[in-house]
């Protein structure tokens, strides 16, 4: 998987060195919302997350060609526990975020249209890599005693969707952009904020879960031509 990353990676480097017009460029606010079976799995949460992304326009074609880099965080969750250090009964901060990034290809259709607006659907391919990390600090302000990454899994990701670009001005060089896609994944081991519990004594116990990720995704960004 990490290799299959690497070569996307490179892809879009060799892509965007070769064409050096047509280019749009943005960062994007998404909102993943589960559906199916994955709803049921983890109930109404939500998975937001903030992307970028870039593309390059075939000449005399309405197809663009590129990638999106994102990075989600959801879910949190801040305990205290005096089972830390041995021989000491100071409660100390433990802090866990749910996190996943994601790199994939973008294949869009857009033509050109007699309307103010461009109307586009995309397909992408890629991999996502989601992993749960800890911290343990004194206090919220205090540099951590410890952290580490307690779970961590990667699989292929796919989403297919369409929306609108609308310019912001009159040479069309700043578009607000309105998306939504249905993204899925490969199954992987991950964990939410309901999935690790503590005894009394403050000892974890993690359950992490297998499920691949079912969202509708409704997005906004900001595009701008290069």
């Amino acid at each position: 998987m990490k290799n299959s990353i690497s070569l996307l990676s490179l892809f879009f480097l060799l892509s965007f060195t070769a064409y050096s017009q047509s280019e749009i460029a943005g960062i994007h606010i998404n909102a993943g919302i589960p559906t199916g079976d994955f709803q049921s799995e983890v109930g109404s949460m939500i998975f937001p997350s903030i992307s970028v992304s870039g593309s390059f326009k075939i000449p005399k074609t309405p197809i663009f060609l590129g990638g999106e880099l994102g990075y989600s965080r959801y879910g949190t969750a801040m305990t205290r526990s005096n089972n830390i250090i041995n021989g000491t009964d100071q409660s100390f901060r433990i802090r866990r975020n749910n996190n996943a990034v994601y790199l994939s290809g973008m294949v869009r259709v857009m033509p050109e249209t007699p309307f103010w607006v461009r109307p586009f659907v995309e397909g992408q391919f890629g991999g996502i890599h989601a992993y749960t990390r800890s911290r343990v600090r004194e206090n919220r302000i205090s540099e951590p005693l410890s952290s580490g990454t307690e779970l961590a899994d990667w699989a292929l990701i796919y989403q297919i969707g369409g929306g609108l670009m609308i310019p912001l001005d009159k040479n069309k060089e700043t578009f607000l952009e309105l998306r939504v896609n249905y993204v899925n994944t490969g199954s992987m081991n991950i964990l939410t904020e309901g999935d690790a519990s503590y005894n009394d004594q403050g000892n974890v116990t993690l359950s992490p879960r297998n499920t691949a990720f079912h969202l509708i995704q409704p997005s906004i960004a900001v595009k701008f031509a290069l």
